[in-house]
């Protein structure tokens, strides 16, 4: 597996990726909204175009065999975490993490973690929230309990997670 930042010509695999993976996320998870992929694909095409643009903002790829595989991004912390939390100046937010569904529970969501957060550097601190219940789960079993959960933040029964993760050297 090889990982990178995005290029130009990752938008429409990127895209590709997005509708993917989201289709099969609310499929899976049962959603009803009729607007809930709409609007998340447009939030994700939004931070794409916004790595090119800003700084702030990296968006990075995993690609096997030469197909882009899994994405996330460093960016700012979003609105549901500076809204709910006392953010730590510099701290950043790891977000839009998606993994095509053929290839989850093949290694890629862990690879892509671990080069994302070595990019960060050591003693770096950042956040990360899901409002997916299959998406919790897994941040969960792997980065343990989140520090905030924002019950019925969805509707009844539905509740959003943040975590606050506290690198530090040798961390994993």
């Amino acid at each position: 597996m090889d990982f990178r930042p995005i290029t130009p010509n990752d938008v429409k695999p990127l895209q590709r990726l997005f509708m993917e993976s989201l289709s099969d996320l609310i499929r899976r998870e049962q959603f009803e909204d009729a607007d809930l992929l709409e609007e998340e694909v447009a939030r994700l095409n939004t931070t794409i175009q916004d790595s090119f643009d800003d700084d702030a903002v990296d968006v990075f790829v995993v690609e096997r065999e030469g197909k882009i595989v899994g994405t996330a991004a460093v960016l700012p912390p979003n609105e549901i975490i500076t809204a709910h939390l006392d953010v730590e100046p510099g701290a950043v937010e790891i977000g839009c993490v998606y993994v095509a569904p053929d290839q989850q529970r093949q290694g890629v969501g862990s690879f892509l973690l671990s080069e994302v957060m070595a990019t960060l550097g050591e003693d770096a601190t950042f956040y990360l929230d899901a409002g997916f219940p299959s998406s919790q789960d897994y941040w969960e079993k792997r980065l343990g309990p989140p520090v905030m959960s924002l019950d019925h933040y969805w509707g009844p029964g539905a509740p959003h997670k943040i975590w606050k993760i506290m690198k530090r050297p040798g961390w994993k």
